[in-house]
């Protein structure tokens, strides 16, 4: 199993990254700073970039998916700072605090002020896409006073810290607009560095307000279904659960009910409800209306597709359609999202 150890920065640090990258990928460096490690084919598929920013952060972006399955042992200490948006996907995480969980879509993490030791894994085959800020509180508290942001919230009680590790917070959730952005700004400018840093601000900024939140209602609506028993699934129902995004995307245009999907599963609509919510974090529907307009705020970034074309591509009858969803979901239009990241 690889490992990671050191806080960040570090000689200890440097070395089992520069390990750990070797191992598995091969190294593209581009001239903005960034590296590209993209996954050897035996590995896997997928690439890992790291952007090392001004400011003393690093910016990771995920877009991975393991052959036959990945582990990663992490021992880092109390003042290792960070903090992961998973896009899509899952990463499950086993720490010796904290206990064990997935890391699921649109969840963020963040990591407790005190050392940490676990394990992350990756499934075999399974897509993961994140973007994660990586430092150190002390190095965090410079940079916010340097901003004149003042002191840092305190973090909360342990066992808040540690359900926050494990993406367990609805009160970090606004956190991940400003890194999801950061993870669909592909192209290469002269303002992307400082595009990133923008953004790196909005999500401390986004981080600080949970923080002087505590623990919300949510958190502890949360905490309280865990308490409850989550459906246990069998390897088969787990499979064919798996094959529920994939049949919604290739049926997009003309998506099937919750009843198609159960017959196609071979489960009650009941049980394929339950176990895909325990299996990724929200409902069967929501996992693809967040899916389609991921790929279209990705599209818009990355071609210079017409606004109905992409509206067609991610299974929209109309441009007026994806517009109004687009909008509700983003904040602002398809054509003000493309101009503000090109």
């Amino acid at each position: 199993m690889h490992q990671l150890a050191g806080v960040a920065g570090s000689a200890v640090s440097e070395a089992t990254s520069a390990a750990y990258y070797a191992s598995i990928a091969q190294a593209e460096e581009s001239g903005d700073g960034t590296v590209r490690h993209r996954l050897r084919p035996e590995v896997g598929d997928g690439t890992i970039e790291v952007t090392s920013l001004r400011s003393g952060f690093d910016i990771v972006r995920y877009d991975v998916a393991f052959a036959g399955g990945h582990q990663v042992g992490f021992r880092f200490p109390g003042d290792h700072f960070e903090l992961e948006h998973c896009v899509d996907g899952r990463m499950h995480i086993s720490e010796a605090g904290a206990g064990a969980g997935d890391l699921r879509a649109r969840s963020v993490a963040l990591s407790p002020r005190g050392a940490i030791d676990g394990v992350v894994a990756h499934g075999d085959g399974e897509r993961y896409r994140a973007v994660s800020v990586t430092g150190t509180w002390s190095g965090l508290e410079s940079y916010l006073g340097g901003l004149g942001a003042g002191a840092l919230p305190p973090t909360g009680p342990e066992s808040v810290a540690r359900d926050r590790y494990l993406g367990r917070s609805a009160a970090l959730r606004p956190v991940a607009g400003p890194l999801e952005e950061i993870f669909l700004h592909r192209r290469s400018s002269p303002g992307r560095l400082l595009f990133m840093e923008s953004r790196l601000v909005a999500a401390l900024a986004a981080l600080i307000d949970g923080l002087s939140a505590g623990a919300s209602p949510d958190d502890a609506a949360a905490a309280g279904a865990r308490g409850r028993a989550e459906p246990v699934l069998a390897d088969h129902e787990t499979a064919a659960l798996r094959r529920v995004p994939g049949l919604l995307w290739r049926e997009r245009h003309a998506p099937p009910t919750l009843a198609d999907l159960a017959r196609a599963s071979s489960m009650s609509v009941r049980r394929l409800t339950t176990g895909f919510r325990a299996l990724y974090g929200t409902s069967v529907m929501e996992y693809h209306r967040r899916h389609c307009l991921d790929r279209a705020a990705a599209l818009l970034v990355e071609t210079d597709w017409p606004v109905s074309r992409i509206a067609h591509e991610v299974g929209y009858a109309s441009a007026g359609n994806f517009g109004y969803a687009f909008r509700r979901d983003r904040g602002t239009s398809p054509a003000r999202f493309r101009q503000a990241h090109s």
